[in-house]
């Protein structure tokens, strides 16, 4: 038996994968929790073989949460479980130590195989999810700067309100502003405000 604790702050959600796991004869559910705050202290507590963990969390994110878990264990077995398909957050995922990421969405056939698979050492993902992780990793990520900048230019401010916000001069905002362009691939500041959402560098 496989047992597998769920962590996500959906009632509704931990309900659904709880039904998951227990219609599944080789899976043992064994507890859930609600939140990123304090979720490595309940895997602790329940010790579970592998984890469903969501990206998205209100109190701290899955990828801190995520941090976390492995910080205390560095052998727990972490499944990411989401609805957010956005480059970064499946990028961190996976660089940060989780052995899955799987859209909510999938089959339950997914979800029981990346299960599987985590509890094996490997890494799973579905290969829409495995496309869009290889286009980030072959990518440049944006610097907590240009992130920074691309952030407030997303407010409408222009180049001179930016600088005044951040502390900085006209010219290194413009030169923020060049970089990130360049990396995301955008031609305007509409389009790579568009672009840094889509791929989660910004929220």
């Amino acid at each position: 038996m496989i047992r597998v604790a769920i962590i996500d702050d959906h009632v509704v959600v931990r309900a659904g994968l709880r039904y998951i796991i227990e219609a599944d004869p080789e899976l043992e559910y064994v507890g859930e929790y609600g939140g990123g705050l304090g979720a490595a202290d309940f895997v602790m507590f329940h010790n579970p073989d592998v984890v469903l963990l969501d990206v998205r969390m209100p109190d701290r994110s899955g990828i801190d949460a995520l941090k976390d878990i492995l910080a205390a264990n560095p052998k727990a077995r972490v499944v990411m479980l989401t609805t957010s398909d956005a480059e970064e957050d499946v990028f961190r995922a996976i660089e940060e130590g989780a052995l899955g990421y799987v859209m909510k969405e999938s089959e339950l056939e997914v979800i029981s195989a990346a299960v599987r698979s985590a509890m094996a050492g490997e890494v799973y993902m579905t290969d829409e999810v495995r496309k869009i992780y290889e286009t980030r990793k072959g990518s440049k990520g944006l610097s907590a700067r240009e992130a920074q900048v691309i952030k407030v230019a997303a407010t409408g401010a222009n180049n001179k309100e930016i600088a005044k916000e951040m502390g900085l001069s006209e010219n290194s905002v413009k030169m923020f502003l060049k970089r990130a362009f360049f990396k995301l691939g955008a031609s305007n500041r509409a389009e790579a405000v568009q672009l840094a959402v889509k791929r989660g560098l910004i929220d």
